[in-house]
């Protein structure tokens, strides 16, 4: 597998290509931004980070409607279903546009034609927690105990073809151990069993692990990214720790239908890049476990998304992950 940087990402989606020309006073009515997550979990943070400034910003209400399912592919639905008129926008994420796409050949929608990538937000790293009952205090201290227990080691993730799944699919993969898979319907149940002792480790989104792994309740081992968490300058990258695989991280944006208009994207797009370029809203993602993503094109995002289903296809028929599995 090359060790390209990978950047997963997670967005607000919008058609691909404008052809159709709108009304010139867009938004000149309420906005909904389809968030396909529940409620509380990264995605559904960005979301109402976002849909508050742009809220400011435009003088309409940017409303959050969270549709959570089926690795957000039941909302991502929703959003390419939806008038091609910027009135309903998503947010997209690694689950939706490039893990489902990646495991699923009958997924409903294609992100790379039915959906157009506006906005990149926020990015986000992925930490190898473990219960602190698991005597592991390193990767390798984690690696030697699969191998001594073959098979008996277990993991979660939310969902089979989630970033957790994925991830820890990656690390068998490059450390030839084995470990047995306990997939969850979503991000808080996943997180409630590796609190609770059930499950021995699982990947956590930075903005859930923090408070946690202060309390005692987690043991990080190592962040996913290239670079290591600005907040957690301890942690070590899964690359530090020495394992051969790429370097993955989350991002979130905005996207929408296929067939918005270029304007519409030009004005949400504008909008998005100058909310990330004000302290306040820097900070806010900050304060949540965000990184703040530098300005990005339409064209940008969607490059991103074609390189992300690429790299997942891969590690899937290596890994023979099925959807329904």
């Amino acid at each position: 597998m090359r060790r390209a940087h990978l950047l997963v990402l997670a967005t607000l989606v919008a058609p691909t290509l404008a052809v159709a020309q709108s009304t010139p006073a867009y938004p000149a009515r309420p906005v909904r931004i389809v968030v396909p997550f529940p409620a509380g979990g990264p995605g559904d943070l960005v979301g109402r980070a976002i849909a508050q400034r742009l809220t400011d910003a435009w003088g309409q209400p940017v409303l959050i409607d969270n549709r959570g399912g089926a690795g957000g592919s039941i909302g991502m639905e929703v959003v390419v279903r939806a008038l091609p008129d910027g009135y309903t926008l998503g947010v997209g994420s690694v689950g939706s546009l490039v893990l489902s796409p990646a495991v699923d050949p009958k997924l409903r929608y294609d992100p790379t034609r039915d959906v157009t990538p506006i906005a990149l937000v926020a990015a986000t790293q992925y930490v190898l927690a473990v219960h602190p009952s698991v005597p592991a205090k390193s990767v390798q201290d984690l690696l030697r105990l699969a191998r001594e227990k073959k098979g008996r080691l277990n993991y979660a993730s939310s969902g089979v073809g989630s970033i957790s799944h994925m991830l820890t699919e990656l690390i068998q993969s490059a450390a030839g151990v084995e470990m047995v898979h306990i997939a969850y319907k979503g991000t808080g149940p996943a997180i409630t069993a590796l609190l609770g002792g059930e499950i021995d480790l699982c990947f956590v989104a930075v903005s859930s692990a923090d408070e946690p792994a202060k309390a005692g309740r987690l043991r990080l081992l190592a962040a996913s990214g290239a670079r290591r968490v600005e907040a957690m300058r301890h942690l070590p990258t899964l690359i530090e720790a020495g394992l051969k695989m790429p370097p993955v991280e989350g991002s979130y944006g905005l996207v929408g239908p296929a067939g918005l208009p270029r304007d519409v994207v030009t004005r949400i797009n504008t909008s998005v890049n100058a909310a990330l370029k004000t302290p306040e809203f820097r900070g806010r993602l900050e304060q949540q476990g965000f990184e703040p993503v530098p300005v990005s094109t339409p064209e940008d995002y969607a490059k991103q998304l074609r390189d992300g289903v690429e790299v997942f296809r891969q590690v899937v028929k290596r890994s023979g992950i099925k959807p329904d599995a």
